[in-house]
């Protein structure tokens, strides 16, 4: 049987990956994970390194903080969970800053 590779666009929101929000402002990862403040460049950098074809957005808030100009991401995640996408963004962006 052939399987077929699905591309499945998730959104990422900097607020998904911040070390400076909580879980109720919308973090979605560990805190130790996280990476603080990070900005739509970064996400996007990773994102392009990790192959996932990054589209950013600059002129959207986040539901939560819609007081807040915050940009997204718009990722083609493949056969990865969403959780994945982020930790493995997160932790290109970790790498990056050291």
């Amino acid at each position: 049987m052939i399987k077929e590779c699905v591309n499945i666009k998730t959104i990422i929101w900097p607020v998904y990956i911040d070390s400076k929000r909580t879980r109720k402002e919308g973090r979605k990862i560990p805190l130790d994970d996280a990476v603080s403040s990070p900005s739509l460049s970064d996400i996007s950098r990773a994102a392009r390194k990790l192959g996932l074809s990054p589209e950013t957005e600059k002129d959207k808030s986040f539901p939560g903080l819609w007081f807040e100009n915050s940009g997204r991401v718009i990722v083609e995640r493949n056969d990865l969970s969403k959780k994945e996408v982020l930790l493995k963004i997160s932790k290109t962006i970790k790498g990056s800053r050291k």
